[in-house]
């Protein structure tokens, strides 16, 4: 049986499709699963991403719910956390959402919703833009802070940083209205399957979301791609400008009978200044290392674009890439509670508070329902 490899450019005469379609009639097995989901895709999409998902949104739940109900965490610092943990809880709830329903819906790979184009994809990209900026703005809030206290005094204030939040989701809703031409054409393809029951019930029409041409789709891998390296360096200059101003401060200690004569509050400050930064390096860290794979695979991408002798199979890897991305979404809270006995007492005095007050609920209704029972035995 004559066998060829499957083309986009094979027209399907339809009125349904708005652009062309593919002809598996005569396909092998080897080039219909290219075009179908891997294996790979389906495990982490229907098992791993709602496990992460789930983890993560509760974290970020948490987290929220403790900065509204106790006053001292609601700091300048808190406040862009706070956001943090929006953004992170928006991409864990709509992105893996919409993955678990796509594979769901339709095998074929990149099968996607009409309202995806002009709706999901524009928000993953407003969080996407949102923590990464969010997150660069910690860095360099703690940079002042570290490094130039004097003007950090002077500087920090509840309005400013709102100011500044404010910005940040400014600027990323118009990257995101920027990009809109880049995913906003929803074209139909019309499918021939071959003629067996394993095949029976496949779609025989798909969606994808396509770019107006070429140049937006390169657009697109730009703005997703250069944006996070720059904000990359951007981090790690602040990591070690932060990390030499305290270890400066270490090395130029007076002698120890000096120090011992200053008493306990050079010891709270150096304690609070270190766990401050413990917690940024940590949380930046984690961010950065979650976040790169991903981020150069579009790098990979981007290259195939604008290099026709470029050629990369990063399926197995992008998809890997991707969990990484909802993992770093997820562990953020996680972090705070571990490197920050200030965020574990918060925690603490929210979820106990409201355990003992379930408790007393429970008790008070138990010896109410008890009384009455008395009462009912008596009468």
């Amino acid at each position: 049986m004559e066998t060829y490899s499957v083309s986009f450019y094979e027209y399907v005469t339809s009125s349904e499709c708005t652009g062309f379609g593919w002809n598996f009639w005569n396909s092998t097995d080897e080039n219909i699963n290219a075009r179908l989901n891997p294996a790979l895709t389906r495990i982490m999409v229907l098992f791993l991403h709602p496990l992460v998902a789930v983890t993560g949104i509760l974290g970020n739940l948490a987290f929220m719910f403790v900065v509204w109900k106790v006053p001292y965490m609601r700091n300048s610092m808190n406040i862009i956390l706070l956001n943090l943990s929006v953004a992170d809880f928006l991409f864990l709830l709509v992105g893996t959402a919409i993955k678990f329903a796509n594979v769901m819906h339709s095998p074929v790979l990149g099968d996607s919703f009409f309202f995806q184009c002009f709706l999901i994809i524009p928000l993953v990209n407003v969080v996407t833009f949102a923590s990464l900026l969010l997150v660069s703005l910690i860095s360099v809030e703690r940079y002042i802070a570290v490094c130039k206290p004097h003007q950090y005094l002077k500087m920090t204030s509840r309005r400013r940083t709102l100011t500044y939040v404010g910005c940040v989701w400014s600027c990323c809703f118009a990257l995101a209205v920027f990009l809109f031409p880049s995913t906003m054409d929803f074209v139909t393809v019309c499918l021939i399957w071959p003629d067996t029951s394993v095949y029976a019930n496949f779609p025989a029409k798909v969606g994808f979301c396509e770019a107006r041409s070429y140049f937006w789709s390169s657009v697109n891998e730009f703005v997703q791609i250069f944006p996070f390296f720059i904000a990359l360096v951007l981090n790690i200059v602040c990591f070690v400008k932060i990390m030499s101003r305290l270890y400066g401060k270490m090395v130029f200690l007076p002698t120890p009978r000096q120090a011992q004569q200053e008493g306990q509050v050079s010891k709270r400050h150096n304690n609070s200044a270190n766990a401050a930064t413990r917690m940024l390096l940590v949380n930046g860290i984690a961010f950065f290392v979650l976040a790169t794979p991903f981020h150069v695979t579009s790098a990979v991408q981007f290259f195939e674009l604008i290099s026709s002798e470029w050629l990369c199979n990063c399926r197995e890897f992008k998809d890997i890439s991707i969990i990484l991305l909802y993992v770093n979404s997820a562990v953020n809270p996680f972090i705070y509670g571990l490197t920050n006995r200030t965020y574990r007492r918060a925690y603490y005095s929210v979820f106990s508070q409201s355990q003992h007050s379930s408790r007393r609920s429970w008790s008070t209704l138990t010896t109410t329902d008890n009384q009455g029972n008395r009462r009912s035995t008596i009468v």
